[in-house]
Formats: C-alpha cells, sequence, structure tokens
C-alpha cells in the first residue's frame, strides 16, 4: 500500500508547498482545509501520517490531534502539528493530545520530507531500484571532489552569477591577500540583484505574503472581540 499524507490546513499556500514537496509520488495527498473535514477524512484515508495545522476553522490541529488518539484502530498514526511562524504554540496542549512532531511554517521542504520520513517506515511492497554499478562509481568519484552531482569530474560548476571574474581579478592583482574590498562586495551583490529572476521573486511572496496576511487579519479579530 502506498504511503498517505493527511493534509489539513487553511492555507492554500502551504498545501501547495506540502503537494510539491511531495511531487515525486513518494507519498500520495489527501488535504483538507479544516478540521472537521480532517476527522471527517481520517478512517477513510487511513493515513501513515498526519500534518495538521494548530489554527484553523472548526476542529484546530490539537483537537483533530487527540481525535486520532482515541481512534480504536488507528490511534498510533503520527500527527505533526503545523505550526506558524507567529502563532502561539502551546507545548503542554500538544503534549496532552498526543502530538508526535511538530514544525514551523513555512518550512524548508527538505525539513518536512526529512520529518516525515523519520516517522513513517519504507513502503514495504516497492523495493528500491539497485544503482548500477558504473552509476554508484560515479557518485563516489563525485562525492570525493566535492563536486555539483551535475558538474562533471574535474570541470569546474557553471559560473552562472558571472562572480569569477570579480574574484579572478582580485586574485590577480594580489594573490597574497585574502581580503575583499568594499566596492567588490557592493559589485557582487548588485550582480547577484541583478540575476535575481522574477520567477523567483514571485515564488517567495507568493508563499510568505499570505501567511503574514492570515496572521494580521487574526489579530485584528482578536481586538475586535
Amino acid at each position: 500500500m502506498k504511503r498517505k499524507i493527511l493534509l489539513a490546513d487553511d492555507s492554500p499556500t502551504i498545501r501547495r508547498l506540502v503537494r510539491q514537496t511531495f511531487a515525486d509520488g513518494s507519498f500520495e495527498i489527501a488535504e483538507v482545509s479544516n478540521g472537521e473535514a480532517a476527522i471527517k477524512a481520517f478512517e477513510e484515508a487511513r493515513p501513515s501520517v498526519v500534518l495538521a495545522d494548530i489554527y484553523m476553522p472548526g476542529k484546530n490541529g490539537y483537537e483533530v490531534c487527540s481525535y486520532v488518539r482515541r481512534h480504536a484502530t488507528l490511534g498510533a498514526t503520527p500527527v505533526v502539528l503545523l505550526v506558524g511562524a507567529f502563532d502561539a504554540f502551546d507545548e503542554e496542549i500538544a503534549k496532552k493530545s498526543g502530538a508526535t512532531a511538530n514544525i514551523t511554517k513555512p518550512f524548508e521542504p527538505g525539513a518536512l520530507i526529512e520529518l516525515v520520513k523519520s516517522l513513517v517506515p519504507a513502503d514495504e511492497t516497492t523495493e528500491p531500484e539497485p544503482t548500477p554499478k558504473g552509476e554508484a562509481e560515479k557518485k563516489t568519484r563525485l562525492a570525493a571532489a566535492d563536486v555539483n552531482p551535475t558538474t562533471p569530474a574535474g570541470e569546474r560548476p557553471e559560473d552562472l552569477l558571472g562572480l569569477e571574474i570579480i574574484f579572478k581579478d582580485e586574485s590577480e592583482a594580489d594573490k597574497t591577500s585574502n581580503t575583499i574590498s568594499d566596492e567588490d562586495i557592493d559589485r557582487i551583490a548588485d550582480r547577484v540583484i541583478q540575476r535575481l529572476s522574477t520567477q523567483v521573486i514571485e515564488s517567495i511572496a507568493w508563499d510568505i505574503l499570505p501567511d503574514i496576511t492570515e496572521k494580521i487579519v487574526r489579530e485584528e479579530l482578536k481586538r475586535d472581540r
């Protein structure tokens, strides 16, 4: 049976991020936008792990976790609580609800993958494909050379930001010096900023701004009460 994640979060951005994080197909994603829907979907989905936001409509993540722990047959399912960067995380309530772990949003995809895989056993029905001998030797050489895996051994990585000439000029001017002038630092910063693509900037804004906006709205609602 394929491993499955039940994701419960009212933020479309976070749900999209989780889908992208596990886009390699290592996990099937069943997603809902609130705690009530998570509880209804839990038994049918029979997930390998649950990711639940601590603040969402209906039941919150703590309550979803408590429900999972009371389940007669699936009570041992790992539950990871998703905590917003500006949310107050209550460790005592998390402990009482039986949470397995927690992670702060927005999270690094690699950190989420590592956490989930540490909680979920590998799929026993799928055996990993053996690595060809030649490929294994190539990976060993690359690791020993400490180069980018996409760069052939013995060759230097491509200078994507065009910074090599800056360091080259500096080293030729004074091969005994290990310092970089303020002028060179400014030139490097300008080069990096110029090479940042619009796609990268838009991606950062799309992932971060909705959560900040959500936090501001929550605080305003609390003041009105």
